[in-house]
């Protein structure tokens, strides 16, 4: 597809393939400006039925508008392809930029915050994103994050309309079809289950997970077993792996990965309260109060406010 026109847009390089299609950056030439240009698997085109489910899906995705979230352009069809145009986002992803051993306390709640801004106004629009991992979390060259492909998984099971009683994974296999990755899913979503907000803030927590300790908390040598980790298992706490982390991020962490829905944050809005909330308390010098004595009334008093992160 490299130097060849699709509609309007010329096809510059290939950006990376998944389960979505090929992603290529292209010159949009009515426009003057590059964009990423997402072309579709063919069986978006040859059925119409599921192409009107896909347009249906895709047209509620472009209405969502953030700076935290890649905005999609329009959806188009050129010479029997069929893809989506989307902003150009410079820089690198966060599965290539995490630290080894992760992220100092600092950075790790600028880049969760600005998550859990993206996600709760996905959340507030009734879209949840179903494929939340490092790759697809971008961050531009002057420390903006954006998040790709939101909403994309439901797309893709628009193609498929059988595809969501399948267990989701990242290769095809006999288990399932390609849906997402499988070391960042919530247990609902792996066993195939109907998913709603209260999985991408599993997955979120499993993404806060590796950016505060430089590992994943599920790990296995097949789907499978990593699959029966996600449903069974509880990882140690971050706080046991990075000492230098505050307990309380440590909490926050662990409500996210709860294997029972009912028991996380019901929305990442609710997760976006207690983030800034801990900020501020490092930020006020106070933590190490908090951390030395955490049932100190006094300090309580002051702060009552901090009582939903800090209790």
């Amino acid at each position: 597809m490299i130097g060849k026109m699709l509609a309007h847009f010329h096809i510059k390089e290939l950006l990376g393939a998944g389960g979505m299609g090929e992603v290529y950056r292209a010159h949009d030439t009515k426009l003057g400006r590059d964009v990423a240009l997402k072309i579709l698997p063919s069986a978006m085109a040859s059925d119409p039925d599921r192409r009107r489910r896909f347009e249906r899906e895709a047209r509620a995705v472009a209405a969502l508008k953030h700076p935290n979230i890649v905005t999609i352009h329009s959806v188009e069809e050129a010479e029997g392809h069929s893809f989506l145009t989307m902003e150009m986002v410079e820089g690198g992803n966060l599965a290539s930029l995490i630290p080894k051993d992760g992220y100092g306390t600092d950075q790790l709640l600028r880049i969760a915050i600005a998550l859990t801004e993206a996600l709760t106004a996905a959340h507030d629009k009734g879209i949840t994103h179903r494929d939340l991992k490092p790759a697809n979390i971008m961050i531009e060259p002057g420390g903006q994050l954006k998040v790709l492909d939101f909403g994309l998984a439901k797309l893709r099971e628009s193609l498929d309309p059988g595809s969501e009683k399948t267990v989701a994974v990242e290769e095809a296999t006999q288990e399932g079809r390609i849906l997402g990755t499988v070391a960042y899913m919530s247990p609902e979503q792996a066993e195939g289950k109907p998913v709603d907000a209260r999985s991408d803030v599993f997955s979120l927590g499993v993404v806060l997970y590796e950016m505060a300790t430089g590992e994943r908390p599920f790990k296995g040598d097949t789907n499978i077993s990593t699959i029966s980790s996600i449903r069974r298992e509880d990882p140690p706490p971050i706080t046991e792996l990075k000492k230098r982390l505050p307990r309380h991020l440590g909490r926050i962490v662990r409500r996210c990965l709860a294997i029972d829905p009912d028991r996380r944050y019901q929305t990442a809005h609710d997760l976006r309260n207690d983030l800034p909330v801990l900020q501020e308390v490092i930020d006020s010098g106070e933590m190490a109060a908090y951390e030395l004595e955490p049932g100190a009334p006094d300090r309580r008093a002051r702060r009552p406010w901090l009582t939903p992160v800090l209790a």
